[in-house]
């Protein structure tokens, strides 16, 4: 996938000189020969997250990069979808491993539906890059006494506290705006019983494929600590 991904790069760099020296022969063969680069690496149907990783990096960077062109985004918008259609809306069948060596049961990638979200059973924030909550469900919102419009624009280090933010959430929630599953799991002692907690973070899309941030599912696990020494 990565060489497939460096050579369609490379001809595309290659094509761009030619259409500035206006080499209609060079440009047709070109044109071609992405094409079917093209349908490559968008049409392979891999099983490993990396590849899923590059395949969604580069349909991202192809429309940016024709951002100024009306056809072309409309094309790589749809190549973007074919992807979201095909890995999110059947569920992605990805290693299922996460960075810290975990298995993982969520999908690396989620596209915002509030609506889907309120009806969900459990805990769920969404956090911008700035690390400030921009949706949170009821539920979640009700395990802190308030309204969910009470937490949006909060900092999410308000809720795991500055000490858990800034030893880990912090930096994985930089790696998963950068398009990278991740899990934070941590213990505390809550009136004398401890509450193990587990932080499930994915990237999180807007419907038009722009990052809005990370989105964190919230459990409560049972203390395996408490139950290996019993």
């Amino acid at each position: 996938m990565k060489d497939l991904i460096e050579l369609f790069w490379q001809r595309y760099s290659e094509l761009k000189g030619a259409v500035d020296r206006n080499d209609a022969p060079k440009i047709a063969i070109l044109d071609r020969e992405l094409d079917a680069l093209l349908e490559s690496v968008t049409s392979r149907k891999t099983k490993t997250k990396s590849e899923v990783l590059e395949q969604f990096r580069f349909a991202i960077d192809l429309l940016n990069e024709e951002a100024e062109d009306t056809g072309c985004v409309q094309r790589n918008s749809e190549l973007l979808r074919r992807l979201v259609d095909r890995y999110i809306g059947a569920g992605l069948p990805y290693d299922g491993v996460t960075p810290d060596g975990e298995a993982a049961s969520w999908s690396p990638y989620v596209i915002l539906d509030e609506d889907r979200l309120d009806d969900l059973d459990e805990r769920v924030f969404v956090v911008s890059p700035g690390y400030r909550i921009n949706y949170t469900n009821a539920i979640n919102a009700q395990c802190y006494e308030a309204k969910t419009n009470d937490l949006v624009g909060r900092h999410i280090a308000e809720f795991i506290g500055i000490h858990h933010f800034q030893q880990a959430l912090r930096d994985k929630l930089d790696a998963c705006f950068k398009g990278q599953a991740a899990k934070y799991t941590y213990a505390e002692d809550i009136d004398g019983n401890t509450v193990v907690r587990s932080y499930e973070m994915s990237p999180c899309y807007s419907p038009s494929y722009k990052l809005v941030g990370a989105i964190i599912v919230v459990k409560e696990l049972a203390d395996r600590r408490h139950r290996a020494v019993a």
